[in-house]
């Protein structure tokens, strides 16, 4: 049996950025007993605007710089740029999303194939775009920086454009942004299980993931109904 596990983020949160490592040992650990939706968030969607808002009396961009990096410390497996919020700001997230979906829609169809085992095309470019924000400081809602990302992973241009233009990848976009599981997730990054009864949000420790991992898991093999 594969436990399907709905994965909610948005690419410029610094927490989902750091949960990578979290997902990467679901991965190794589960292997084949779980598949991962990975669902996006439009929580960044007028960075400017929030940024602006939130840190008016909080230091401004300096303020924000000044927190990005202290909660990168908090991970010392993340690479946090010097400059991150002080140059190249992306406008918003959604542009990321949207790509990202064209991205899984080729995947899906078998237009593209991943030569990496471990990785799908998806997850790939997924950590490239947080990388490009994180580490490089680069604006990853302009659309020509995520076309760059996709030469590096061989995937053709014109189909990408295709199906951005018309209209497949924001249409798939948007059923998952106004599902009404959306309504009970507060934030990113979130780990939906047993079908959106068992949500974790947040910051959560990797032990606590993987007990209700487990748990679903045993559930699943004869296990009483109530067990």
């Amino acid at each position: 049996m594969s436990l399907e596990i709905d994965y909610y983020s948005d690419v410029l949160c610094i927490w989902a950025y750091s949960a990578k490592i979290k997902i990467d040992e679901i991965k190794k650990q589960f292997s084949e007993q779980v598949h991962i939706n990975y669902i996006y968030n439009p929580l960044f969607v007028d960075m400017h605007s929030m940024l602006e808002k939130n840190w008016a009396d909080k230091g401004g961009l300096q303020g924000y710089n000044k927190m990005m990096h202290k909660l990168g410390g908090m991970f010392p497996y993340v690479e946090i740029h010097p400059e991150i919020g002080l140059k190249n700001l992306p406008r918003s997230s959604a542009s990321c999303h949207l790509f990202l979906k064209a991205v899984e829609i080729l995947e899906q169809g078998g237009e593209i194939q991943s030569e990496d085992k471990s990785n799908t095309i998806l997850e790939q470019m997924d950590w490239l775009i947080r990388l490009g924000y994180f580490r490089d400081a680069e604006d990853v809602s302009q659309q020509r920086v995520m076309m760059s990302y996709a030469e590096q992973l061989n995937i053709p241009s014109n189909r990408l454009e295709e199906v951005l233009n018309s209209g497949e990848a924001m249409s798939i976009l948007s059923a998952c942004t106004t599902n009404d599981r959306q309504k009970f997730i507060q934030g990113s990054p979130s780990f939906s299980l047993n079908e959106n009864r068992q949500i974790l949000y947040g910051n959560i420790g990797y032990h606590v993931i993987e007990a209700n991992i487990k748990a679903l898991l045993e559930k699943s093999e004869n296990k009483p109904a109530w067990y």
